[in-house]
């Protein structure tokens, strides 16, 4: 089923846009003084959401006091809701461990929440682990990277610090740090396990309020003297300028993406985009890791693909650039604002949505042939300048694209390759928001696996049907079905490893819905 969460509360539809259930924002969110305008509120505020693929599905809530609401996975009940610390940014699952981590913006000792990283149990919502503190800034706002194939081990970068930071997660402390060269901090990152390499985008430092700085602009204030490491203002006498995300897309953010290696614990290499375009990137992976995806301070004019390949070594020699073309973006600003995967036995396909146009582009990362497709042509630029999101519904044909202004949502559905896709039907009254595809991959693997003992024949989809409703509650019942009639070989895309098809991802990838993004 097709989660989105938006100011109105939770919705859930079927992969097909069928309204499957519906919390509204009084029965999730308090009412709250909107610190922004000093307004009575009600709106839900949304920023991070995960799966565990087995139990719960996570949303960090910053209504009011911030805190964590985790919904029952099968049947999409509300289950609770758990105090936390300030601002929640990101939410990640380690399956290993049947552990969620939250990274949040800043601790909330006075709250009871004494350190940046949060720690959840799968098994049961009244266990109150120990938090991560970084004892840090006042602030370190950041992000976070969990993965099983790290071991006990995960990874925070924060905007003013200019190391990695590793976490022990059995002992829920920090246990060590990695300056990183010429920086002033890193943020946006996301994970490979096919090369055990972490990619992120590296902040720094730039010159300002001069027509010949590195920015024009200082933003809200004047500046301050910062110490500027790259790009031609580099120098080792302090200057006027900014740090952090002031300079992104400027001439001084020459690094872009940094590639670590979390096995030997080196930095590998950095990657920027097409020279002549711009500078720097956000770093987007597939969910099973074998493409990176570097979303360019560009306009919208490309993106640049990494294939990463083995342990230790560089993802540089496989860097590819594909047009996309987008039309109003500001050159030196990142327009394209999301990007789904479409992976399964015969489909490799990356959809790339922005936030200055009503097009998508579709790439059959087989050939690298490329089509463009208009989701809305009958409104004006249907994000309104916001943030267009994109998700797809696994092991389905159907792809969800948001339209946050025009408060539509449109479905795509694929059947075959890149010149299949055709916008299926358009939902409107959709408040902007973000989506999440979910189902319980753990039970369809047990199902998958009793089948087999029991040598029943799994192309029989009606014998599927009836093991998968037998054994699912309302909404994973509803959502299988939909998998099933519209895709006969369903059942080896949802299998893990050790079920039935060869090459089938796992079932942590899976959890992840249509892109690792942090």
């Amino acid at each position: 089923s097709m989660w989105h969460f938006s100011p109105d509360g939770l919705s859930i539809f079927a992969p097909n846009g069928d309204l499957l259930k519906a919390h509204p924002k009084k029965m999730l969110c308090p009412e709250f003084i909107n610190p922004r305008n000093g307004q009575m509120s009600q709106d839900c505020s949304y920023f991070s959401y995960a799966s565990d693929g087995h139990r719960y599905v996570w949303a960090g809530s910053m209504a009011g006091d911030h805190h964590i609401q985790a919904f029952d996975i099968d049947t999409g009940d509300y289950a609770g809701y758990l105090d936390t610390c300030s601002t929640p940014l990101d939410l990640e699952y380690h399956p290993a461990r049947r552990e969620m981590f939250l990274r949040c913006a800043q601790e909330d000792t006075a709250g009871g929440n004494p350190g940046e990283i949060d720690v959840f149990s799968s098994a049961t919502l009244s266990a109150n682990l120990p938090m991560i503190k970084f004892n840090a800034t006042a602030r370190p706002y950041g992000r976070l990277a969990i993965h099983s194939s790290m071991g006990p081990y995960g990874y925070s970068l924060a905007n003013d610090q200019s190391f990695l930071t590793e976490m022990d997660l059995s002992a829920k402390t920090v246990s060590a740090t990695y300056d990183i060269p010429k920086a002033y901090g890193g943020y946006d990152t996301t994970y490979s396990p096919v090369n055990q390499h972490l990619y992120f985008r590296a902040r720094v430092c730039c010159t300002c309020n001069s027509t010949d700085a590195d920015m024009e602009s200082c933003g809200r204030g004047p500046g301050s003297p910062v110490l500027v490491q790259t790009g031609p203002s580099a120098s080792e006498t302090l200057q006027t300028g900014v740090c952090s995300s002031g300079c992104e897309g400027s001439r001084a953010d020459t690094i872009g993406v940094y590639e670590f290696d979390t096995v030997n614990k080196v930095f590998v290499d950095n990657h920027n985009i097409k020279e002549g375009t711009g500078w720097g990137a956000d770093p987007v992976a597939s969910p099973d890791g074998k493409w990176i995806v570097l979303l360019g301070n560009d306009g919208g004019q490309n993106v640049r693909l990494l294939q990463p390949g083995a342990n230790g070594e560089s993802s540089g020699p496989s860097s590819r650039d594909v047009a996309m073309d987008f039309e109003g973006g500001t050159p030196g600003k990142t327009a394209i604002s999301d990007v789904a995967f479409v992976q399964d036995e015969t489909r490799e396909i990356l959809i790339v949505g922005a936030s200055t146009d009503n097009h998508v582009v579709l790439v059959d990362l087989k050939t690298f042939e490329t089509r463009k497709l208009n989701v809305a042509p009958g409104v004006a630029e249907s994000t309104g300048g916001g943030s267009r999101k994109l998700e797809w519904a696994i092991g389905t044909d159907y792809v969800w694209v948001n339209g946050g202004e025009s408060k539509e949502a449109y479905i795509l559905k694929i059947t075959g390759g890149i010149e299949t896709a055709v916008v299926d039907q358009t939902l409107i009254g959709i408040t902007a928001g973000n989506m999440l595809f979910v189902n319980n991959f753990e039970r369809l693997r047990e199902v998958l696996s009793t089948q087999q003992s029991a040598n029943t024949d799994t192309a029989n989809v009606s014998s599927i049907v009836a093991l998968v409703l037998g054994s699912l509650g309302l909404l994973a019942g509803l959502g299988s079905l939909m998998v099933v009639m519209n895709q006969k070989n369903s059942a080896s895309e949802l299998a893990v490893n050790a079920c039935l098809a060869p090459g089938a991802v796992d079932i942590e990838s899976k959890s992840l819905g249509s892109k690792m993004v942090n």
